[in-house]
């Protein structure tokens, strides 16, 4: 990644680590993460649409869709769904395991064992017990977020360097 490449996504990180609310989540910010998160991250081969999927109700899957609308990711264009069932999952390049469905990580790793989807969590911890990404509220209250890289190589998913560099903390 080229120098200026690399000032950019500081930049743009730097920018969306706006004060988050201890009482209220900020999902324009959390939607700029997942969004920022993809755009510094391979799939293998992919075709068609760039599919992020939110498991459960979650005011983010609006965020997601207004700041996803025209924008494209490794040259797909960005469809955003929100499901409440686990069948319904299908393909996705990310899962985004809201809040209310944190209890169904472990349905969740199970149903996508072995295909390249990045799960990315509301609640904080749940990297260590195998999602991709998980979100974390710092004591400024300022967003920042957690990466299991080992769950994400099994998942032949690469991350930018600067993506863990930003990290608060990885696995």
């Amino acid at each position: 990644m080229n120098r200026i490449a690399k000032l950019s996504l500081l930049i743009l990180f730097v920018v969306s680590f706006n004060k988050v609310s201890a009482q209220t989540t900020n999902y324009q910010v959390h939607s700029l993460f997942v969004i920022n998160i993809a755009k510094y991250s391979t799939w293998p081969s992919h075709s068609g649409e760039f599919t992020v999927t939110v498991f459960g109700k979650s005011k983010i899957y609006d965020e997601l869709v207004k700041n996803s609308a025209g924008k494209s990711i490794n040259n797909m264009p960005i469809k955003v769904k929100q499901v409440e069932d686990l069948s319904q999952i299908e393909t996705p390049q990310i899962v985004y395991l809201a809040e209310g469905k944190s209890s169904s990580l472990d349905d969740v790793l199970k149903a996508t064992a072995g295909k390249s989807i990045m799960i990315i969590a509301e609640r904080e911890g749940l990297f260590k017990k195998g999602a991709g990404f998980s979100f974390v509220i710092m004591d400024n209250n300022t967003l920042r977020y957690d990466i299991n890289n080992s769950e994400l190589e099994k998942r032949q998913i690469k991350i930018s360097k600067n993506l863990s560099a930003l990290a608060n903390e990885v696995l």
